[in-house]
């Protein structure tokens, strides 16, 4: 009884302390040591280390009372003997697995590791910090088209396909971010640290682009337009106005240093408090803003905006067919409704002269807008001659631009309403319009943007307008505790960008979303694409 009560207790002892054999020098001992080692790792694999424990001293307690019970000494020490005390003459290295793990959790590892990641820690790490995506400042003697992470233009995609929807429709591409850039920014980035992230709005794509330099890829030949200038993204048909990819613009990654306690959403005075520090820490990098941007009415003029003008026109007169067919469609009212006030043949009838005036005043106005329909033909031309053979980068003269001014006030005031909704109201927005594609265009049309104007933009135009562009963290949008609550991962919102042509809904964000474990295993495909009116 005395020989079960020790080897209880040295059992129990051993199963505490284990692994016991790195400290051994002797390899005699240490080979022994290692099996022991072995067995008390499955006992604690099973149910942990307390377990394991409890699990020796009640197996001692059963055979102290097997031995009372005259099952005799010695079968209890044969019993205590089946320990193994000895492994092969091989030095085996570390064996040791302190805790036990399920088969979804090392299915989960071995999948981070062929994505590059570490194995998942034993204890849940902090949320990363968020990342904002800050626009770089645009600089003349530099080809910022080599840059590793950008908004809008091109994918690099390598050998991959560019993603369609269910029906084969390509998607539109958003942006492509370098997880090696990423992780310089956040090394606590739960994302792989190589290769990159091409994002496709639409109905939501993310891909994964393996490690090494590849050129932009071809558009494909049916991708939609990806919005209409100086208009709205996502157009239903193409136009002039359409161009079929965002304007192109590199962003630098800065991790923003968020309290830990900030970094996961638990309530609205939370939300304000994340979106103040937030705010307060990128204003160290890129100054804010709430405002779109405008041109200076002394900007002057270029002949692209001029060509923007003509597109617009032709826009307008493809599109007046409707305005009219509306007015004829009222006039048929009217001319029914008079009819049958007429058929009931009632004797000074108060309806008849109303009937009659609404009518003329209907007709009248069909009349005027089938007059202005037939005149924008000749206003076409006449633009049209003005632009011919025009650089779209060289300045118009004083005595040009008062010409474009006249053009616009005549339009506006005879031709309203076939024109109203296609055709800017100044030559500074024509101006603005110009900016914008100058700065985010080739070497030749930033080589041509007057160096006030690309300081101004550089100082004052980097970010979006209220919201910033983002990776990781709770976010923007009004409800994030609806993805971040459930652990998600935000790997990218897009905030609404006027600079680049992001005119989502009013003031919208378009975010993705995914699993903490789908990231972990690299399923991109299983990231979520949502869209917030702000």
């Amino acid at each position: 009884m005395v020989a079960v009560f020790g080897l209880t207790a040295l059992a129990t002892a051993y199963v505490g302390m284990a692994p016991l054999a790195s400290s051994v020098n002797s390899p005699a001992v240490r080979n022994v040591l290692v099996m022991l080692d072995r067995t008390a790792a499955g006992a604690i694999a099973i149910g942990g280390r307390g377990t394991a424990i409890i699990a020796c001293l009640v197996l001692g307690i059963v055979l102290i009372l097997l031995v009372a019970l005259n099952i005799g000494e010695g079968k209890a020490e044969r019993v205590a003997a089946k320990t193994p005390a000895s492994v092969g003459g091989h030095d085996p290295g570390p064996v040791w697995r302190p805790e036990p793990m399920s088969q979804d959790d090392r299915i989960a590892n071995l999948r981070r590791r062929a994505a590059g990641l570490p194995a998942e820690a034993r204890h849940k790490k902090p949320a990363p910090r968020p990342v904002a995506l800050i626009r770089k400042p645009r600089e003349r003697d530099r080809d910022w088209f080599d840059d590793l992470s950008w908004l809008g233009g091109l994918p690099r995609l390598g050998t991959t396909a560019w993603p369609c929807d269910t029906s084969g429709t390509p998607l539109p591409f958003a942006a492509q971010i370098d997880l090696a850039e990423l992780a310089a920014a956040c090394p606590e980035s739960p994302l792989p640290q190589t290769g990159s992230l091409a994002f496709f709005l639409g109905t939501g794509a993310v891909v994964a682009v393996p490690e090494g330099h590849s050129e932009f890829a071809e558009a494909p030949e049916n991708l939609p337009p990806a919005y209409d200038e100086g208009g709205h993204p996502f157009p239903a048909e193409p136009g002039r106005l359409s161009r079929h990819f965002f304007p192109f613009w590199p962003v630098q990654p800065v991790a923003i240093d968020l309290p830990e306690t900030l970094r996961t959403p638990h309530g609205e005075p939370w939300q304000y408090e994340a979106n103040e520090k937030m705010a307060e820490q990128i204003e160290r990098h890129a100054r804010p803003r709430d405002t779109l941007f405008t041109a200076h009415e002394d900007t002057g003029l270029w002949w692209h905006g001029v060509n923007h003008l003509a597109d617009q026109l032709h826009a307008a007169f493809d599109a007046s067919g409707r305005p009219v067919a509306l007015k004829r469609d009222s006039v048929g009212h009217a001319q029914e409704a008079l009819a049958a006030i007429e058929n009931e043949g009632l004797e000074a009838d108060p309806r008849l002269e109303e009937a009659k005036e609404d009518l003329a005043r209907k007709q009248a106005d069909l009349a005027a807008i089938e007059a202005q329909r037939n005149v924008l033909p000749d206003m076409l031309a006449a633009i049209e001659q003005f632009i011919a053979g025009r650089d779209p980068w060289e300045p118009l003269t004083s005595d040009e631009c008062a010409i474009v001014d006249e053009f616009l006030t005549e339009l506006h005031a005879n031709y309203a309403d076939v024109v109203r909704h296609n055709v800017p109201s100044s030559v500074t927005d024509l101006a603005a319009l110009s900016l914008r594609t100058m700065v985010t265009d080739t070497t030749e049309a930033v080589a041509a943007l007057p160096d006030d104007q690309l300081a101004r933009i550089n100082r004052e135009f980097r970010m979006p307008t209220r919201h910033p562009h983002l990776m990781f963290g709770p976010g923007s949008s009004h409800n994030p505790a609806a993805h971040a609550g459930r652990g998600d991962i935000l790997l990218l919102q897009l905030a609404y960008d006027d600079m680049i042509e992001w005119r989502w809904g009013e003031m919208g964000l378009f975010q993705f979303w995914i699993s903490e474990d789908d990231a972990a295993a690299g399923r991109w495909d299983r990231a979520r694409l949502s869209f917030d009116e702000t």
